[in-house]
């Protein structure tokens, strides 16, 4: 079994390429640097990197159609895309074209970067030791059982870089307090799915939705979500379009065809009170439902510009008191399974950035 822990970055740009190399090496990670893809395809060919990060803009080829060369000689790395023009479009080719783990927009953060890396070394080296399993169970034919299992864990992997790479999009697209609140919903919805005993592919789609549930907004105005005061109808018209902007930019993307609905319906109501369609009751799909209790519960515990947050009792009787209204009786239900500190301890888990606290507002 071959594994490695350095990390291969191709950049044109030299100043670029010595800034990538300072920032891993202050996170004791050895790095070599390539001036482009000739000088990449020749390193590549000549010992193994855990880490291969190019830039997508370069003067003889993208970085996407190098990434396609090098991962015929190196199918164990893990590939990353260093883009000054990270867009939600780039980055689904990127990881659905491409297998590309991880997008990042320039300038970078080096915190986040580094921690990026370290987790795609652990990835190269979890893949170099899965196949060596994989031959292994192969010359002595080993279960089907054990062929499945291993398939799973592969592709919890994947769905897991998918998740960064969608909330790194998100986070660049929006900004302010977006990572937080998206992984406290997914956190949210996560518990109460749990609680309902769904699990697999459904949970899968529900934590998924739950991480997008807001990738709309890039479509809304900043005026309008950051704006410390009330809105006016015309302004609350426009905020509710962001369920309908992003189910539109998941449209022909299969694999999200049930994240799709879920984030089309997460404001429709029980009740058939809700937008954009006025669905009610089970015409609602069921992650949906569930999404609109964990996105109420995070904005009820969350202090915004023009209100204060409320307490975790306050926010306990409001979700029980909607019961039929705004929410399936089923997921209240469920709701009430949860202990009561599980939401708190998520939320302290995930706090929001200190400068941005309250900066986006959430539709009602």
């Amino acid at each position: 079994m071959v594994t490695s822990d350095r990390v291969l970055f191709v950049d044109d740009d030299p100043p670029v390429r010595t800034a990538f190399a300072r920032t891993l090496r202050s996170h004791r990670i050895d790095v070599d640097l390539a001036d482009g893809a000739a000088a990449a395809l020749r390193m590549a060919a000549a010992q193994p990197y855990a880490v291969i990060a190019t830039d997508y803009r370069m003067p003889d080829i993208d970085g996407l159609e190098l990434v396609n060369q090098i991962q015929q000689i190196q199918p164990n790395a893990t590939f990353m895309l260093v883009s000054g023009e990270c867009d939600l479009e780039l980055a689904m080719e990127a990881v659905n074209d491409h297998s590309v783990a991880f997008v990042i927009s320039k300038p970078w953060d080096a915190e986040e970067i580094g921690s990026m890396v370290k987790r795609g070394i652990e990835a190269h080296q979890e893949r170099a030791w899965q196949h060596a399993i994989q031959k292994n169970l192969v010359e002595t034919s080993r279960t089907i059982e054990d062929q499945k299992q291993r398939l799973a864990r592969a592709l919890t992997e994947i769905d897991t870089q998918m998740d960064e790479v969608l909330l790194n999009t998100l986070e660049a697209g929006i900004g302010g307090e977006t990572r937080a609140h998206c992984q406290r919903v997914a956190r949210y919805a996560q518990l109460l799915a749990e609680a309902l005993q769904i699990n697999g592919s459904v949970l899968s789609a529900i934590r998924s939705g739950a991480l997008l549930h807001d990738i709309g907004k890039i479509g809304v105005p900043e005026s309008i979500l950051n704006k410390p005061t009330g809105l006016s109808d015309a302004e609350m018209s426009e905020i509710k379009r962001h369920p309908e902007i992003g189910a539109h930019m998941l449209e022909g993307y299969p694999r999200f065809e049930d994240v799709r609905r879920i984030v089309a319906q997460h404001h429709e109501r029980w009740d058939g009170k809700g937008y954009p369609a006025g669905l009610a009751g089970e015409q609602i799909v069921l992650g949906a439902r569930i999404l609109a209790v964990a996105d109420a519960v995070d904005a009820m515990l969350s202090s915004r510009p023009y209100r204060a947050g409320m307490d975790l009792a306050t926010v306990i009787t409001n979700v029980i008191q909607e019961a039929g209204c705004q929410f399936d009786p089923t997921v209240v239900a469920a709701f009430n399974l949860v202990p009561p500190a599980r939401w708190l301890e998520a939320r302290a888990e995930l706090p929001d950035a200190p400068a941005v606290v309250g900066a986006t507002r959430s539709a009602a």
